[in-house]
This record gives C-alpha cells, sequence and structure tokens, in this order.
C-alpha cells in the first residue's frame, strides 16, 4: 500500500506538468512578443502599391520606407514615393515622442509645403490610399488593453487572437476606432490579420498580411504582401514588398524635415 501511495505522489506532479506548459498567455503577452519581432535598429523596404477603387480601377505607386529604432525604443519613419511623376517626391516623416505628442509631417511637392499632422487629422486618408495616417503608426503597448480572445487558423497558421481597446485618454480622443481585433502568429509573432471597428462597434477595415516569410540573413519574419480592405467603400489597398533590408544602417539624417522635402 506505501509503495502504491508513494507511485501515485510522484505520478501527480508528472500529470499536472503538461496543464501548467498548456497555459494560454495574455493578450499583453502576445503582443510584447510581436512587438520584438517587429522591433529592429533600421529597416528599408521598397514597395509596389496598388489602390484599387469599388468599381475596379486601379492606381499604381513606388515607394521606399525607411524606418530607425532610437536609443529609448522610440522609431522614426520616412515614406517616400518614387513614382509616378504626380507624387513623386510625396513624403511622410513621422518620429515618435515619449510623453508627448508624435511628429507627424506630410510633404507635398506639387504645392513645396509641408503639411503637419496631428491630432484627429491622424484619422484621413493616407495620400488617397485606404490606410489613414493612424495606422501607420507604431503599436503603442501602453495605450491600449490587450485582451486574449481565443486562437484560430489563418492561412494553415496558427495564431492568437487578440482585442485590442484604446485606454489612454489622448488615443481615444484622436484615433478614428472603437477597437481592433488582431490575429498574432503562434510560431513567429507576426500580424497575419487586423480588423478596425469604430466607435460605434461598424466593422470599418481588414488588413490581411500574406506571403510570410524570414528575411534574408536575419531571425526577422515578415509579410511580403499587405491587402487594406475599405469594408465600407469596397476598395482596397495593396502593398507588394520586394525586399527588405534590416539592420543594414539608414543614416540618422533621413529622419529631418530638410532630407523629407529632398527630392
Amino acid at each position: 500500500m506505501k509503495k502504491q501511495l508513494a507511485l501515485f505522489g510522484l505520478a501527480v506532479p508528472l500529470l499536472a506538468a503538461p496543464a501548467i506548459a498548456q497555459v494560454p498567455p495574455t493578450g499583453r503577452e502576445v503582443m510584447e512578443t510581436h512587438k520584438m519581432q517587429d522591433r529592429t535598429q533600421d529597416t528599408e523596404a521598397e514597395i509596389r502599391m496598388t489602390i484599387i477603387s469599388a468599381r475596379g480601377g486601379t492606381r499604381e505607386r513606388d515607394i521606399v520606407m525607411w524606418t530607425k529604432t532610437r536609443s529609448d525604443d522610440t522609431q522614426m519613419q520616412l515614406i517616400r514615393f518614387q513614382s509616378p511623376a504626380d507624387v513623386e517626391g510625396t513624403g511622410f516623416l513621422s518620429i515618435e515622442n515619449l510623453g508627448r505628442e508624435d511628429d507627424n509631417w506630410l510633404y507635398l511637392p506639387a504645392l513645396r509645403k509641408t503639411r503637419r499632422i496631428a491630432g484627429a487629422d491622424k484619422r484621413d486618408s493616407f495620400v488617397g490610399t485606404d490606410f489613414s495616417f493612424e495606422d501607420l503608426e507604431p503599436e503603442r503597448l501602453d495605450s491600449y488593453e490587450y485582451r486574449l480572445a481565443g486562437s484560430e487558423i489563418v492561412e494553415k497558421s496558427e495564431t492568437w487572437v487578440v482585442e485590442a481597446t484604446p485606454t489612454d485618454p489622448k488615443k481615444i480622443e484622436e484615433t478614428a476606432y472603437g477597437g481592433r481585433q488582431l490575429w498574432i502568429d503562434k510560431k513567429n509573432g507576426v500580424m497575419r490579420r487586423s480588423e478596425f471597428y469604430g466607435r460605434d462597434g461598424t466593422f470599418l477595415k481588414r488588413l490581411n498580411a500574406e506571403d510570410v516569410r524570414p528575411v534574408p540573413g536575419t531571425d526577422k519574419w515578415r509579410a511580403y504582401r499587405l491587402t487594406m480592405e475599405d469594408i465600407l467603400g469596397g476598395s482596397r489597398t495593396v502593398l507588394e514588398i520586394s525586399s527588405y533590408h534590416i539592420d543594414e544602417g539608414v543614416p540618422e539624417e533621413y529622419f529631418t524635415q530638410r532630407y523629407l522635402r529632398r527630392r
């Protein structure tokens, strides 16, 4: 009997161990993994943008995007349009700041004018696309409450489903969204899908990330095709990334208003 009890006592922790190992992460932990996967010292990406209207008409743009992470973990971003001629030189510069509002400028070469994007202006369409200026901002984890809502298969990949609700008062004031739902790949932390909902709960937009694969020579995974759909309007914008260059040394001078206006 004593031997049986001893064996039973050994079996209990062995049976309990798998249950402990299978405890799912919190929504915040999932997003921290995503943020870690997304973080680089710097990145350069070459992108073909296709804007598709509800009637099927198309417009194409070639753009280059640069990002750089500073020592305080904030991010700077420059997007510049290369072609066609009517948008060549158009640029968007975004500088994330701690403890104060981010700096965002849009340069329009045809007008030789730099426009500051602030407050509710972030809800505006980004240069006629289905992305808003707000959609281009880095994910600020402290501005949201994240709740794990379950798990689903997306494009044959297992993902965590996370509900994001803004909690920062300034973010609540400025955002067009009452909440988002995010699908984060369990294997690599890449965002595979994001759905955007209005303040009244209306389903507004969906972002799908496809062709997810590792960037050569790095431990980072990236989507090489992104599609933002306007659910109500019926239009969509497709980004096809031809190449990523990660941690190869993007110059600091790129992230200045002077360089923004350079053609």
